[in-house]
């Protein structure tokens, strides 16, 4: 009986650690990302995209040259890893859909049905 028992705590012990390890390892977006987007109409278009964490909210922006555009209804899914957003850039309204790797976002911008391929990686 008593071998039942510390082979019952064990495995609990050992299950809770690594439940815990895998919840605590998930990498988060914040910070900022070297990002391009390619194949637009009008050309490639690079920056920074930069995401903070604010009262444990995340935000989301792209930067270029002085110009900021906000990414709104930003949200990031910490199990799926997905994140998504839309803005407006000259009156056209573009979603974005992405996927974090650890140190890179993978992804799409699709406005006026077409979808455009999105790359970011951390900066350091």
């Amino acid at each position: 009986m008593k071998n039942v028992f510390s082979f019952l705590f064990i495995a609990l012990t050992i299950t809770a650690c690594v439940a815990t390890k895998n919840t605590s390892k998930a990498p988060l977006p914040n910070g900022n990302w070297d990002y391009v987007i390619t194949g637009t109409p009008q050309g490639d278009f690079k920056g920074v995209m930069v995401i903070t964490e604010t009262d444990k909210v995340l935000t989301a922006k792209l930067t270029n040259d002085g110009v900021e555009i906000p990414i709104n209804k930003f949200v990031f899914n910490k199990e799926t890893q997905k994140m998504s957003g839309e803005f407006d850039y000259s009156g056209t309204w573009i979603l974005f859909d992405g996927l974090l790797n650890t140190n890179e976002i993978t992804g799409t911008m699709s406005a006026s049905g077409m979808d455009f391929p999105f790359k970011a990686t951390r900066k350091n």
